[in-house]
């Protein structure tokens, strides 16, 4: 009787083990603060944050950088692994963990957040309203840049603003190829929006020959420099730090930046990327939300009124020249200006137009969806 009680002991206390084992190691979203691993308060989430390595990121970029320098913020973040994690504190306080991961571009960036792979992100915001329209709970916090957009031709073309680019287009035997590097990226809206009101034909099928322009995706950032060595298309509409970069290489040249596109003095405040996040972890993690976006705000200032000082730090961390991001046209800021709402509502109504949406937000107008897609309140 004593061996059989003795053995069913063993088997409860080896349970009670695997069972203590098994729960230790269920939650990976949660780190424990060194030497005071005993506290619930010591508990802070492990986020992973999408972002890119261009100037469209810079708010981002800069505060990796500059760590603590920053702490003026109320917020800094201190490196961990180079270019992949890092801690985001508020003082001496530990508030998050952050996975920093690479994506190809905002249409990746809104699948990933459908699949809860990604919880924040620096991208576009026509990416994430993709997200919003695929049925992702997400919201954009603040911008982090306006303006930086440019039409680029090869070198040596000679087309230098709107007049010169209409008469190429219109005096062409075939129509013009004009590539972008995303659907639903800032650019490839633009560039139709501000083709067709000017009364240019413009079509995406690459054998249309009634279309004064047939717009081409290229697949990528990556794809719009060597874009032209293989004569894919004959110009493309691109972000900095792209078109700086192309004529620092004397790849191409830059016809149009973004004050140039018709109609004259239309473009400016105009949005592109944006701070957003998963609803969920917003309501979860407002502290971190918080810390983030004032951190962001107070970098973008940063790069804004300490051009010099940021250009080379930019240029390091993206690996460019120093002389591109100096001649970038881009304006650091997190203010979501009456201007830029208006952008924002173009954007709407053009990815309604070409058909991008098929989801949440397909048929709806900016009224009707921009109480859901935007949350400026952690900008007070």
């Amino acid at each position: 009787m004593f061996l059989r009680k003795k053995k069913w002991l063993i088997l409860l206390v080896s349970l009670f083990c695997m069972i203590a084992l098994v729960s230790g190691c269920g939650n990976d979203s949660v780190t424990n603060t060194p030497g005071n691993d005993d506290s619930a308060d010591a508990k802070v989430p492990t986020l992973n944050m999408a972002w890119d390595f261009d100037l469209h990121g810079s708010a981002l970029l800069a505060a990796v950088v500059k760590g603590e320098d920053f702490a003026d913020s109320g917020y800094y973040l201190k490196e961990l692994i180079n270019k992949e994690q890092y801690e985001l504190y508020q003082g001496d306080k530990l508030l998050a963990v952050i996975n920093t991961i690479v994506t190809k571009g905002s249409s990746e960036t809104a699948v990933m957040m459908g699949q809860g792979q990604i919880d924040m992100c620096v991208n576009s915001s026509t990416g994430m309203m993709s997200a919003k329209d695929q049925g992702t709970d997400i919201q954009m916090l603040c911008p982090i840049h306006v303006d930086g957009i440019s039409l680029v031709f090869p070198a040596e073309t000679g087309i230098s603003g709107w007049k010169q680019v209409e008469a190429y287009i219109k005096a062409a035997d075939q129509p013009v190829k004009i590539g972008y590097h995303s659907p639903v990226s800032a650019p490839r809206v633009l560039i139709q929006k501000a083709l067709v009101d000017a009364g240019i034909n413009v079509s995406e099928d690459p054998d249309s020959q009634d279309a004064d322009v047939i717009l081409i995706n290229l697949n990528g950032s990556k794809n719009l420099l060597p874009a032209f060595s293989s004569n894919l298309v004959d110009a493309w509409v691109a972000p900095s730090h792209y078109p700086e970069t192309a004529e620092h290489e004397g790849i191409g040249e830059i016809a149009l930046k973004l004050s140039d596109f018709p109609p004259e003095g239309q473009w400016y405040d105009f949005p592109c990327c944006v701070y957003a996040a998963r609803t969920e972890i917003i309501e979860q993690y407002p502290e971190v939300i918080k810390g983030m976006t004032a951190l962001l705000t107070y970098s973008a200032d940063w790069c804004q009124n300490n051009r010099n000082e940021a250009a080379p730090i930019l240029a390091e961390i993206i690996g460019i020249p120093v002389e591109v991001v100096e001649n970038a046209q881009i304006v650091f800021t997190t203010n979501p200006t009456d201007k830029w709402m208006e952008g924002e509502a173009l954007y709407v109504d053009m990815l309604n137009q070409l058909g991008i949406f098929e989801g949440d937000i397909k048929g709806k107008t900016f009224d009707d969806v921009k109480d859901e897609l935007f949350n400026f309140s952690f900008l007070q």
